[in-house]
């Protein structure tokens, strides 16, 4: 014989497994996509590392070529000059190409810089725009009228 509380006692006993299986499944959700996050980012750390290995390879080879480059100017230029004026030559060239290298890449930064600025206050203008319209029209609260913005005037 079924008493009320009976019912009850079950019905709660089937919402909780319900529960219980709604947490478990949630719980099993999460961990496959945690794990399929860690694998991507396991895949492209290892694409990257092979990347980053042979960038660091093309860097050394490129010090060792410049290097050459340099030994090589240095005796072309220690048979015309004496060896301590050579070597004052060659670091005024490098000095002045490194400045001018400098300046360069400073100037494209400012300009970079300039151009996101200006299209950040584009964009920021255009928002106000289509956004203003909002902000004017009068926000109603409880039956009472509320001025531009969500303010209560009378407060």
């Amino acid at each position: 014989m079924h008493t009320r509380g009976d019912d009850s006692a079950s019905d709660g006993g089937r919402m909780g497994d319900a529960a219980a299986r709604l947490a478990e499944d949630t719980a099993e959700l999460a961990r496959r996509e945690v794990r399929a996050m860690q694998d991507e980012a396991v895949t492209a750390l290892r694409r990257f590392g092979a990347g980053g290995l042979l960038l660091a390879g093309a860097g050394t080879c490129g010090v060792l070529a410049l290097w050459s480059a340099h030994e090589a100017l240095l005796r072309a230029a220690e048979s015309v000059l004496p060896r301590a004026k050579t070597s004052v030559v060659l670091t005024g060239a490098y000095a002045s190409g490194a400045a001018a290298f400098g300046m360069a890449a400073r100037n494209r930064i400012r300009a970079g810089a300039h151009a996101t600025a200006g299209a950040m206050e584009k964009e920021a203008g255009q928002l106000e725009q289509e956004h203003a319209p909002m902000r004017s029209e009068p926000v109603e609260r409880g039956g009472e009228d509320i001025g531009p913005g969500g303010s209560d005037a009378g407060s």
